[in-house]
């Protein structure tokens, strides 16, 4: 399908809410306390828009021969289902059977180009309207042709299920695409409203269940290029390393090794197949300089409230003066979470072909238009000369947002001449990677004599995650800190008259990136267990304390989130009496207008927390595919429980401490609670659901040990001696 004829440059692309932070004057704009807290408020609260290169349908959607439809997808499948969506919000509008929907990544060289990555639990949400508008532009488009080859009026065309028809006349979608060269651009059409949906709301099975369940579905291990070589990186364990001396006379003998590459302080074996090159490896001899001698104790005494650059996000009333005031007692507790990795089932791989004017890469990424401008910088190649295919990817949590191993692969294919597959081993991921930082918490809470909050604080210490790669350092020093990601859930969502936030920015020397949820789970974690400890202080249930904080009726935030409470209530049981030896727990939290919230169960056995029933609702608004949302919110429990009860990544002398996942406990199937998951719509549009559900899991174990126990556990993975 071609669309010769005219552009589509009056396509709308909807950017609600949208912030761009794109250089220092910007960044000095907010460096002020009031626009640093409107920032940070808007972010809270806003739903990450989509940032596309283009909505020319011929760029998204391909009519093939048989009638099915391929829709090139600019957000990545990780296992989150957004194929699935996407496919479903298409079909809807272009009027086909889900079945006739075919999805397959787009590259970058198509034309169609994600600017802002998948993540953030944005994909379908901000492409709602606007893969809706495509779709229906191409419905229409379709139309005029057929009325103009039938000689009728456009409203006299119908469509159903890939099929035109007026009177007696009737043709496939494939068949007009196939006899026209040239299209005309329609206005934007018409989108329908959710009373005629037939596919959007209705649980549909997975678009790539199939081939994963067959074992046909491609990642990028999976991948492979005639006559390819295969590499193994040297890399060192200690963070900051640099190369001082390299002995490879016994890999260069091994059986199969094509190459010993040095390039700076890239180090890499190159052979004919993975087994010789990695064997290889093993023989090289490197003498490394390791000037990082970092410990345990000087992340977390760096990773401390009051140390660093503080930046307030949320003031209301005089919280500070209140808490001052020596009449009354100050209720005061800190809270600490650690440093973690991602531990995503599919390690970081790439696949490169460097030719004189060309590049492919095939590599598993969030962001494939990074990847690309990555390797330009690399290996200095104007960016339109690199094409980057992304496969499946089997996992990303925010790890496959940060650079992976393209760049590299693109190196050494260069200096060899040949295609190059590198991929990282196990003890790569975790001693060379980047990771969640550690975070530390102090609440402070001013109670009157009924028990309810007159004044609290939040005022929160980490690294910067993600701030410093959108704005440059120039740009974090002026904002003050990475309110953005790192600080995202940071503030206090109840009606509390007197409140105020600030998170403190330390530098800290460990390769920091995002970690799903971002800033919401240490954040939630903290101020939900706060909440929990001080509803036990006076004795109320833990729901009615935050249902008195949530009266606001003209807040829409507040009214979702009372409604998600009041059904968590029912649906839990939570009036009911507990069964002997069962504790409690309840959180709640707001990730960009996604409310959930979960009543956990646990229970001690033979001295650990085991986690007995979790039952979780989420208002996610306008509901795309129940069954995948519900996939995702299970997805979230039990990462939640993993880090919760077992995930801490520490470093000794400079050196990540865990290397493989014996060192690195995760939550197993005898860790598997029953979950049941009850979903709203709050508003007739779809928000986040990747993320939203994890926030709340820990506070609410926290809480339910505190029930059950008396005891208030405040540093996680948790412990109860």
């Amino acid at each position: 399908m071609s669309t010769e004829k005219k552009s589509f440059s009056r396509r709308k692309f909807l950017q609600r809410g949208a912030i761009v932070l794109g250089g220092s004057v910007v960044a000095s704009y907010l460096g002020c306390s009031p626009m640093r807290r409107f920032t940070a408020q808007k972010v809270e609260s806003m739903d990450l828009p989509a940032s596309i290169s283009s909505l020319k349908p011929d760029f998204w959607f391909e009519i093939l021969a048989d009638n099915t439809i391929l829709l090139k997808s600019p957000k990545i499948e990780m296992g989150q289902g957004v194929w699935t969506g996407l496919a479903m919000m298409a079909a809807e509008e272009l009027e086909v059977s889900l079945d006739k929907i075919k999805v397959e990544h787009a590259n970058t060289s198509s034309g169609l180009i994600d600017n802002v990555n998948t993540g953030g639990s944005s994909s379908t949400s901000s492409l709602y309207e606007p893969v809706r508008e495509v779709a229906a532009t191409m419905r229409e488009m379709l139309k005029a042709v057929a009325a103009k080859q039938w000689n009728v009026d456009i409203s006299a065309v119908k469509t159903e299920n890939g099929t035109l028809s007026s009177g007696g006349k009737k043709a496939t979608y494939s068949e007009i695409a196939a006899s026209t060269k040239e299209w005309d651009e329609p206005k934007t059409p018409t989108l329908k409203p959710k009373s005629a949906f037939k596919i959007i709301g209705k649980e549909v099975k997975r678009v790539d269940l199939k081939p994963k369940v067959m074992g046909t579905a491609k990642y990028t291990l999976d991948s492979e290029l005639p006559d390819m070589l295969y590499a193994v990186l040297v890399k060192s364990p200690y963070l900051d390393a640099t190369i001082k001396s390299v002995d490879s006379n016994e890999a260069t003998k091994s059986s199969g090794v094509v190459k010993i590459v040095r390039e700076g302080n890239l180090l890499a074996v190159v052979a004919k197949s993975f087994y010789a090159a990695d064997s290889a490896a093993k023989k090289v001899i490197v003498e490394w300089n390791t000037p990082n001698k970092t410990q345990q104790a000087d992340l977390i005494k760096l990773v401390t409230v009051g140390n660093g650059k503080e930046a307030n996000i949320q003031k209301k009333g005089s919280a500070k003066s209140i808490l001052e005031d020596n009449k009354t007692e100050v209720f005061r507790q800190e809270y600490r979470t650690p440093m973690a990795t991602h531990a995503q089932m599919e390690v970081n791989g790439a696949i490169a072909h460097v030719e004189a004017n060309k590049v492919l890469i095939i590599t598993g990424s969030q962001g494939p238009s990074q990847v690309r401008d990555l390797v330009a910088k690399a290996i200095d190649v104007k960016k339109d000369n690199i094409d980057v295919h992304t496969p499946l990817l089997g996992g990303g949590f925010g790890r496959k947002a940060a650079p992976g191993l393209a760049a590299e692969a693109a190196i050494i294919s260069k200096l060899v001449g040949k295609p190059i597959k590198v991929y990282n081993s196990r003890q790569h991921e975790f001693q060379n990677g980047v990771y969640r930082p550690n975070t530390h918490h102090v609440l402070q809470a001013k109670m009157t004599k009924d028990g309810t909050i007159e004044a609290i604080t939040h005022d929160q210490a980490t690294p910067d995650m993600y701030v410093r790669n959108m704005v440059g350092e120039i740009g974090l020093k002026l904002l003050g800190s990475d309110f953005l990601s790192a600080g995202h859930g940071a503030s206090l969502m109840y009606n509390v008259p007197n409140k105020s936030v600030s998170v403190w920015n330390t530098d800290v020397p460990i390769p920091i990136s995002i970690w799903r949820a971002v800033g919401m789970f240490p954040n939630t974690f903290a101020i939900e267990s706060f909440i929990n400890e001080l509803a036990h202080k006076v004795e109320k249930d833990a729901i009615d304390f935050r249902l008195d904080m949530l009266s606001d009726k003209d807040d829409k935030i507040i009214e979702r989130s009372r409604k998600v409470l009041e059904t968590l209530i029912e649906k839990s049981g939570w009036k009911t009496p507990k069964a002997d030896g069962v504790g409690r727990g309840i959180a709640i939290g707001n990730d960009r207008k996604s409310i959930a919230a979960a009543a956990i169960e646990v229970e001690i056995k033979e001295g650990k927390i085991k986690v007995k029933k979790v039952t979780n609702v989420l208002d996610m608004g306008q509901i795309i595919n129940p069954e995948g949302i519900k996939a995702q919110i299970e997805g979230c429990v039990m990462m939640g429980i993993s880090a919760t009860l077992y995930e801490e990544l520490t470093v000794k002398d400079g050196q990540i401490e865990q290397a493989y996942f014996s060192q690195y406990p995760l939550a197993t199937l005898a860790d598997v609670p029953e979950i049941q998951s009850f979903l709203l719509e709050g508003d007739d549009v779809p928000y986040g659901v990747g993320e939203p559900p994890l926030a709340p899991i820990a506070p609410a174990i926290v809480g339910a040990v505190l029930d059950l126990t008396g005891k208030a556990l405040r540093s996680l993975p948790l412990r109860l001696s």
